[in-house]
């Protein structure tokens, strides 16, 4: 499944506890409290990004956290995509 076609979507990048350094990828007034995987995926499958979902994978930085990725098409650069999901999510 992976490859060059396809990018991975943690719900660290839209988690507004986190900072930057820790793993939020979009800005503060973008990102959202505790967000789960399945809203996520909800909102990468409105955009037409055919999500699929793995569940039980952990984010590098937190291991013990078993959120699970998110898997979408690549219809642009990863952080265009992340922005376009933050705005669906809000």
């Amino acid at each position: 499944m992976r490859g060059k076609r396809k990018l991975r979507i943690w719900p660290a990048y839209f988690d507004i506890r986190y900072s930057r350094s820790k793993g939020r990828r979009i800005p503060r007034d973008k990102a959202i409290r505790d967000p789960k995987i399945d809203d996520i995926e909800k909102a990468a499958s409105k955009l037409g990004l055919k999500p699929v979902l793995q569940a039980g994978k952990a984010y590098s930085k937190y291991p013990w956290k078993r959120t699970g990725v998110l898997l979408v098409d690549k219809k642009s650069s990863k952080t265009e995509v992340i922005n376009m999901i933050a705005e669906e999510l809000r």
